[in-house]
């Protein structure tokens, strides 16, 4: 089988660009394998022919439709299987949504008070994209990360092409109980944390939620929230001098590479998200055999159930809610570790090689369509 794939960055650091880079690093063992991409970090010895697409990187949306033009028109076309993620270019006979844009747009708006005038502009024009994708890709499939985005796409794009859930894998050797214990006496010395202190993670964009799990931890008298965010902190520092946090209790770190550590310096990951197409940071931690407090509105809360394998959220703006569940987690350490690992238990069939045969069958399907 011939195989592209049309994405704007090939690597392994997150989201999209580490779902390709795991597939086609899997499929180029036995099939041909194209990468159309405007970055890569290729690895010389997987066997993957790689392809650079031209873009102008000025910000996200210049990015989005510069890419699509020249990812589409490439010379000697002649492949079984074209594998877009989502919009990347203007053909594909499979298409992966990773988010439904305008889902994440309500969201914002209507819980985190706002967005600004470069959000919404790119949000006028990447929905638009999506709903010309999505709306008459009728002779596609489609796979989406998980039953909330198969919704969305249905819902605000009128999606009508075969529709197949495949959730994100997890590298379940890089994130499991075992690196935890390896790294976690060095990270929690590199953090401050004593050995008997809780010490509860946040990790990626503030927005979603970090001011909330400040406000909760406020409510707690005892416990420390490590925030690992590309985000700008200083109105989260400013919130946390407002709810009267003492100092040293909120710990920002810089983003890293090597993620699985922080996790092992952890005891419990919290994100009462207000939407998350998935939220690959909930099942990595759930692999590392770390409690989770999740809200409904994350792709990866349907692989929870609640009490038995995580913590779940009825109502992602109560904080006294949020609060409560950091309680029960910080006072009973023999709950936060059958809740560990049942969590563990339950993520192992999420492996990247299960996620590849899955979407081989996906692709077997589009030939025959």
């Amino acid at each position: 089988m011939k195989i592209a794939y049309l994405v704007h960055d090939y690597h392994r650091a997150g989201g999209h660009s580490r779902y390709v880079a795991e597939l086609a690093t899997r499929f180029a063992r036995e099939h041909e394998v194209h990468v159309f991409a405007n970055r890569t970090e290729p690895d010389d010895a997987s066997g993957i022919r790689f392809h650079a697409v031209p873009a102008w990187r000025a910000n996200a949306l210049t990015t989005v439709l510069t890419f699509a033009v020249p990812a589409t028109f490439q010379p000697g076309w002649d492949f079984d299987i074209v594998h877009s993620q989502g919009f990347c270019g203007f053909r594909g006979n499979v298409f992966t949504g990773h988010i439904c844009n305008r889902a994440w747009h309500r969201a914002l708006q209507g819980l985190e008070g706002g967005v600004t005038l470069r959000e919404s502009v790119f949000n006028s024009v990447a929905t638009a994209l999506e709903h010309v994708t999505y709306r008459f890709a009728r002779n596609s499939q489609v796979i989406a990360i998980s039953h909330r985005v198969a919704r969305d796409l249905v819902d605000f794009y009128h999606c009508s092409s075969a529709m197949h859930v495949i959730y994100h894998g997890v590298d379940l050797e890089l994130f499991s109980p075992g690196t935890r214990s390896r790294w976690r006496s060095q990270m929690r010395s590199e953090c401050g944390l004593a050995a008997d202190e809780m010490a509860f993670l946040y990790v990626g964009d503030l927005r979603k939620g970090a001011g909330r799990c400040i406000r909760a931890l406020a409510q707690l008298n005892r416990g420390k929230l490590l925030l690992v965010s590309r985000s700008d902190t200083a109105s989260y520092q400013h919130l946390a001098d407002e709810v009267g946090l003492a100092p040293g209790r909120l710990i920002f770190l810089p983003p890293t590479d090597h993620v699985e550590r922080v996790y092992a310096a952890a005891d419990a990951l919290l994100l009462p998200t207000p939407y998350d197409a998935f939220a690959m940071v909930v099942s990595e931690a759930m692999a590392s055999g770390l409690p989770v407090v999740v809200s409904r509105e994350a792709g990866a809360s349907e692989l929870i159930e609640s009490d038995v394998n995580g913590l779940l959220l009825r109502d992602v703006t109560s904080v006294p809610e949020l609060a409560g569940h950091m309680q029960s987690l910080l006072q009973d350490s023999g709950f936060r570790t059958r809740l560990g690992c049942a969590a563990r238990r339950s993520i192992e069939p999420l492996s990247w090689d299960a996620v590849a045969e899955q979407t081989m069958q996906v692709y077997k399907r589009a030939l025959r369509n």
